[in-house]
């Protein structure tokens, strides 16, 4: 093959390949984040039930979000409804300095820490664009039942008991 057919090739190559960087950084800028920072609102919402799926009710639930290493409550302090419901409503996290919406988040339920996730740009459901942009991220939470830790617990205690008794025979 020529050197100037392979020079053509690579130098058209090159043209398709900005091309499709070009286009594709277009398509993706016109998704998320929007444009305009007041059109950003986000919820966050989900189900409180213990191990067998039965809803916890009356429960307090905060979920806060890392930004520059600094936590914020988004939504303030929730309680759960009869279903095990709640919802932060929908909050501009960027337009109140609490950054894009992916990021680090932790549940609090009844003040205690009880899981941590990161949502990223993609795990966001985009369900209303008739007027502005609304993203909504589910997280359920499911207590475990006193079995699931009880039962851990005894055999470890029991492990303890056994170890500490074989070592007072030896002695």
């Amino acid at each position: 093959m020529k050197t100037k057919t392979i020079g053509t090739l690579l130098i058209a190559g090159l043209v398709v390949l900005s091309a499709m960087v070009v286009f594709a950084g277009t398509a993706a800028a016109q998704g998320f984040p929007p444009e305009n920072p007041e059109d950003d609102p986000n919820k966050i919402y989900g189900y409180i039930t213990d191990g067998n799926g039965n809803p916890i009710s009356g429960h307090t639930v905060e979920i806060k979000k890392d930004h520059d290493g600094k936590w914020h409550v988004i939504g303030g302090t929730l309680t759960t409804d009869a279903n095990g419901y709640y919802d932060t409503g929908y909050v501009k996290m960027l337009l109140v300095g609490y950054g894009w919406p992916s990021d680090n988040y932790q549940m609090y339920l009844d003040g205690n820490l009880v899981a941590t996730t990161t949502v990223e740009n993609s795990d966001w459901v985009w369900d209303d664009p008739r007027w502005h942009f609304k993203f909504s991220y589910g997280w359920d939470h499911q207590i475990p039942e006193f079995a699931s830790i009880a039962i851990p617990a005894i055999a470890v205690l029991g492990l303890f008991l056994f170890f500490n008794k074989r070592k007072q025979r030896k002695d």
